[in-house]
């Protein structure tokens, strides 16, 4: 992989600050957090950390984040990666298939998409990926669950072996689209629901961890106990406490990272621990571990270039399974002056 990825947003901002750019004409898109994912019948907890991305479809506006870093030049190939979660009262009175992303060229022009299609008379969902404006192959992908999604994109512009994609759930491969030639290279993409028609009204779609790279992204164990990141993120909600931080540096040097107690996304707090990096390219391991937190444990980079955090999440309260977040989400008292 790219150190960092090429491009990747954790979410955990709660806000739209890690793209470009929002599209959401009707106000369906937001970055709930996860005590509001927990109040909702048969809800489920962010991928990971405090805080995802939700579209409540209802209208045939497009509700999309934009970035120009998601970009492919001629013959060349790249990954995206996200985790997708389809609420088990997702719904539609009329057949639909829409995008849920894009890869553009200038104008933009859409030039391949990952699709899904809902059943009106079954509600069944499936996923697909094609080129052009929307997907015309499909395969199902189950409701209620949170799913890892992988596409691979070789760019052709000048006639030769041709666009190459693949589409992978999960880890195992769904479909492969071969032999086409976009009209010209890839400059930006877009994350989100793309033309739903009004009839797509009922439940709704969180994505979350998205990665644009060069390399493969590969499924992480959601509760995976060791971590990597190169992106500010929570490591967990609630009490717990992290054994280790390796502070990683791939760049010239003052990789700056600080821990946070809170599950509020807010950089202005005094954080609870804070280390530095001196050399381009020497890792410094924490020698004041293991750190306790009350309220949950936010990652922050502050400074550095190309920076990087590798962690051993000793134990988290909110940790090991939905459950486990919305349980404690049910019993979180607000802290003063931190919601």
């Amino acid at each position: 992989m790219a150190f960092p990825f090429i491009f990747s947003a954790s979410f955990d901002t709660g806000d739209n600050s890690e793209w470009d750019s929002e599209s959401d004409t009707g106000s369906l898109l937001d970055f709930p957090h996860y005590p509001t994912l927990a109040a909702v019948t048969s809800g489920t907890a962010p991928y990971r950390g405090a805080y995802c991305m939700r579209i409540t479809p209802g209208d045939t506006n497009d509700h999309t984040l934009i970035e120009g870093d998601i970009d492919i030049a001629d013959t060349v190939t790249r990954w995206v990666g996200f985790a997708l979660y389809i609420s088990t009262d997702f719904a539609a009175t009329a057949d639909d298939i829409f995008n849920i992303f894009e890869w553009h060229s200038a104008g933009p022009v859409i030039e391949a998409s990952i699709s899904l299609q809902i059943t009106a008379a079954t509600d069944l969902v499936d996923i697909g990926i094609g080129e052009g404006v929307v997907a015309s192959t499909f395969n199902s992908i189950t409701k209620g669950v949170w799913h890892y999604i992988e596409a691979l994109f070789t760019v052709d512009v000048t006639p030769g072996t041709g666009d190459v994609l693949t589409l992978y759930v999960d880890g195992a491969q769904y479909q492969t689209v071969t032999g086409g030639n976009v009209a010209a290279a890839i400059s930006q993409g877009a994350l989100g629901t793309q033309d739903t028609l009004s009839t797509t009204n009922a439940g709704y779609l969180l994505f979350d961890e998205f990665v644009f790279d060069d390399t493969r992204p590969g499924i992480t164990h959601r509760w995976a106990t060791h971590r990597v990141i190169t992106a500010s993120s929570f490591l967990f909600v609630g009490s717990g406490q992290i054994d280790n931080v390796k502070i990683l540096d791939g760049g010239s040097g003052d990789v700056i990272l600080e821990l946070y107690d809170t599950d509020v996304y807010n950089p202005s707090l005094e954080p609870r621990w804070r280390g530095r990096t001196t050399t381009a390219n020497v890792d410094v391991d924490a020698a004041d571990v293991p750190i306790e937190f009350t309220r949950g444990c936010l990652a922050r980079f502050v400074a550095g270039t190309l920076p990087g955090g590798q962690f051993a999440i000793g134990r988290a309260v909110g940790w090991g399974s939905d459950g486990a977040v919305r349980t404690y989400a049910s019993k979180r008292i607000p802290a003063p002056g931190n919601l």
